[in-house]
């Protein structure tokens, strides 16, 4: 595992990356996350396209937990094991869910970033939570809690599919494994070139200033390597919006090396990248509210270093399938040992009632 990767995962394990504990799922299936202070797991009942599914879900830890077969069989999709490397592959949704075994408990990644989500081996199945099939795999659910069943169904996403491009660097005794997303299919050409090269754009930046640090610092020792990657994961693709996290990291054999994250929305019919103020349709109040709201929890956070004044004119956000979340970079605000402080809400919080997300911003639905 290479030392970016590692160090993502200790932090995901020590569950030190801020939040503000809010649950990204679906109102329906809010209540199939209330915790019940059982540890033994309670069965939940699946079904999907009109049928019931053959495996059952279960309910553990105040989450729901759906099998990764039972995943593949709803979100459609490839699933795949490599016997030598210990790990599960399932791609839907133009994201790669890999589960690897290789140390024991089971770590997530998706296009090689590692998200916020645990997954359980559980009487000898792999596990996620339905919070990550909605988020990362294309799924939404509608739960009864009365019959303790969960309906499955695919997301209508948008006609575009993402793939990972790659860019070769030779450079003496670095670690170098670039992976940035690029966009094909849109029915504009120039939307299409747009977007991509906006991406493409970023990762040239981090590249230029990667082999120029290492020119100043000189070649790395053999044994302790310089090291650049980056990664990405499709967070949002409805409503004719498309939205991205790329993720950067650079190490020069310092203590520690420094990890860059950037939200991306756009636009599929134009490809503008629209900005916090866009897809909160530019009203004032919400925005001093979100950033009251973001600036209390903050100063809050054991980690915190003052110097907050409210958010950002070009703040740094991502949109999920249920809400907009706002993060700060690596010192921005907080220790490093925080990670990236992300705050979560919701669009019924953001939008007037009654508002679709993205509504009057695109001509793609």
């Amino acid at each position: 595992m290479t030392s970016w990767k590692k160090w993502t995962s200790a932090l995901l394990a020590a569950g030190i990356i801020v939040g503000s504990g809010t649950v990204w799922q679906d109102s329906s299936v809010q209540a199939a996350s209330v915790s019940t202070k059982v540890t033994t797991p309670t069965e939940v009942t699946l079904k999907s396209g009109g049928k019931t599914l053959t495996q059952k879900g279960l309910l553990q830890g105040g989450s729901t937990w759906v099998s990764l077969t039972a995943v593949k069989d709803v979100a459609g999709g490839g699933l795949k094991y490599d016997a030598k490397a210990k790990e599960y592959s399932l791609t839907a949704a133009n994201n790669t869910m890999t589960i690897s075994l290789i140390d024991g408990a089971p770590s997530v990644r998706i296009n090689n970033y590692y998200p916020q989500v645990e997954a359980k081996l559980i009487n000898g199945r792999l596990y996620i939570p339905f919070s990550a099939m909605r988020d990362y795999l294309g799924v939404q659910g509608s739960w009864d809690g009365k019959a303790k069943t969960l309906t499955l169904s695919k997301v209508k996403q948008n006609s575009v599919t993402v793939k990972a491009a790659t860019v070769k660097v030779s450079i003496k005794n670095a670690e170098v494994d670039i992976q940035y997303p690029q966009v094909s299919g849109l029915a504009d050409d120039k939307a299409e070139a747009a977007i991509n090269k906006v991406l493409k754009d970023e990762v040239d930046a981090f590249v230029a200033d990667f082999k120029k640090q290492t020119k100043e610092f000189g070649d790395a020792a053999a044994n302790r390597p310089y090291a650049f990657e980056s990664s990405y994961v499709v967070t949002y693709n409805e409503n004719g919006v498309l939205g991205l996290i790329t993720q950067s990291y650079q190490d020069y054999a310092g203590a520690h090396g420094m990890t860059f994250r950037t939200g991306h929305t756009f636009a599929l019919d134009s490809g503008k990248e629209l900005s916090l103020d866009d897809v909160i349709q530019n009203n004032k109040t919400v925005r001093e509210t979100v950033s009251k709201k973001v600036g209390d929890q903050l100063k809050a956070s054991g980690g915190y270093l003052e110097g907050y004044k409210g958010l950002n004119k070009d703040q740094d956000f991502y949109v999920t399938p249920t809400g907009v979340v706002v993060f700060f970079q690596l010192y921005e605000y907080t220790a490093y040992a925080e990670g990236f402080p992300e705050f979560p809400f919701t669009y019924k919080e953001l939008l007037p009632k009654g508002t679709e997300p993205f509504s009057g911003l695109t001509a793609d639905k």
